[in-house]
């Protein structure tokens, strides 16, 4: 889907879904298998570190961040934290998604509300992303 300007994301009842992921095949396959489920009402935006996550989310408006925790420059742990920490982010669900079995990440996880481990079904995410987010 094409850039939608905010005023036309309202109108049409469009989500955003932020993808923060620095492997862009798994990027691309999040989008791809998001996009079916989300009958054209999703745009996605993806970023492949930290930083420019940081820098454009908070005013992006998305209605769901997908974030990987190992991410270049600023890694989705500390990301996580200064998302939680901004006022137009800290409420924004996101689903944490690692390979890690840290404790840590489970807490981190379980504040965002979803934590989804490497390898996981994709259906899982699917369901997940669904139930956050209904396709009217």
């Amino acid at each position: 889907m094409g850039e939608v300007t905010l005023e036309q994301r309202i109108q049409n009842n469009v989500k955003v879904i932020a993808i923060v992921e620095d492997d862009a095949n798994l990027a691309i396959m999040f989008e791809d298998m998001l996009g079916r489920i989300g009958n054209g009402k999703w745009q996605f935006h993806t970023f492949a570190d930290g930083h420019e996550a940081m820098k454009h989310l908070p005013q992006l408006g998305a209605h769901l961040i997908l974030l990987d925790v190992g991410l270049p420059s600023l890694d989705g742990v500390s990301l996580f934290k200064l998302l939680r920490g901004h006022s137009s982010t800290k409420n924004i669900p996101i689903i944490v998604i690692t390979g890690s079995h840290d404790w840590e990440l489970h807490r981190l996880g379980l504040q965002g509300g979803w934590l989804l481990h490497k390898p996981f079904e994709i259906k899982e995410l699917l369901g997940i992303v669904h139930a956050l987010l209904p396709a009217d």
